[in-house]
């Protein structure tokens, strides 16, 4: 229950966290956003960081490096401190809570019991498929539980036809997030992900950094600035809406530049391209990068919160996730009631 209600509140966590930080921009009447090359020199940004931009100009602007991402004034280039701090800190919370039982972060109790209801749930999922199965296959039998109905007698046929209706309409989606989550639990998954596609788990994480042959290439000439490498990316990929640029070093012929036509995270919907800093000439183009392995790997992550298939997939995963609070739900009561017809049974025949 614990995780399907986080799940739920989790839902658009990337997209409302986004917009509360940036009600924190004031644009300045008559102003005009800081170009990329302004932004970098008022943030003192260095090689290595990676600069997140809007195409439309004005919108939030970030500086990462690692995991941890300062948001930047589109305007001023200053950052914005506390932007979003609370909602950011709402989630954060909850994200314990989902993973490891836990506001303030790991545990290995929490974590423990959650990976073990995962795989538990999975099972469930599988024989609540078998239970639902009618015993006659006659669609007067099958719409009984295919639909809601009404004038139902008492409540416990309203959690029987809830559970088996909600239990059918959301079954591929739960087993989905139920199977990632197994994945993204258990180390013995994850290598059997692996091991299934002729493969084994990576060391490291491996993504993101450019080649040896594209790190060790020079500058041939005069660096073309950021707007002109974005727009010479923006060409092979022209219904990009954000960009993320990583700054390369002074002397470096090669920019990495990746470009995202989706929800920010989906990598479905994001391609890195590597650009001489010299001429905007594409000098690899990977919208898919890595192996097999490790595309599945990362589908399993992102199909787990649904944003592997953008707005529409965090959408079905969190209906999914409402539909597993009422399933918990529903088969506590229906369990508890037979539970208690066995015991007036017992008590009956004594």
């Amino acid at each position: 229950m614990v995780m399907s209600v986080t799940g739920v509140l989790l839902t658009y966590e990337s997209q409302i966290v986004h917009w509360a930080t940036a009600r924190a921009i004031e644009a300045p009447a008559g102003a005009v956003a800081l170009s990329p090359e302004e932004i970098v020199v008022a943030t003192g940004a260095g090689a290595g960081q990676s600069l997140v931009l809007p195409r439309a100009p004005g919108g939030l602007v970030e500086l990462r490096q690692g995991r941890s991402a300062v948001a930047v004034d589109p305007y001023s280039g200053a950052e914005l401190a506390g932007a979003g701090e609370d909602v950011a800190a709402f989630f954060h919370g909850v994200t314990a809570l989902h993973r490891w039982l836990s506001f303030s972060g790991p545990t290995e109790v929490g974590g423990w019991l959650v990976d073990a209801a995962n795989l538990l749930f999975l099972g469930l999922v599988v024989s609540g498929l078998y239970l639902w199965l009618p015993k006659t296959w006659k669609w007067t039998r099958v719409k009984l539980n295919l639909f809601f109905r009404r004038g139902l007698p008492n409540a416990q046929a309203r959690d029987y036809n809830w559970h088996h209706v909600l239990g059918i309409w959301a079954l591929v989606p739960l087993f989905v997030i139920v199977l990632t989550g197994v994945v993204m639990s258990y180390g013995w998954a994850n290598a059997a992900l692996f091991a299934a596609l002729g493969e084994e788990v990576p060391q490291g994480r491996g993504r993101g950094a450019l080649s040896q042959e594209m790190s060790a290439r020079e500058l041939s000439g005069a660096p073309l600035d950021y707007a002109a490498l974005l727009e010479a990316a923006g060409a092979a990929r022209p219904e990009w809406t954000t960009a993320t640029i990583v700054l390369p070093e002074a002397g470096a012929g090669a920019v990495q530049v990746t470009l995202d036509s989706g929800n920010g995270v989906a990598p479905s919907q994001r391609s890195e391209l590597v650009l001489d800093r010299a001429t905007g000439e594409i000098l690899s183009d990977d919208a898919v990068a890595g192996s097999a392995g490790m595309r599945a790997r990362m589908w399993a992550r992102f199909a787990h919160t649904g944003q592997y298939y953008g707005v529409v997939g965090q959408t079905v995963a969190g209906l999914a996730s409402l539909a597993a609070m009422v399933l918990v739900w529903t088969g506590m009561a229906l369990g508890l009631r037979r539970l208690m017809r066995m015991r007036r049974v017992r008590r009956a025949a004594v």
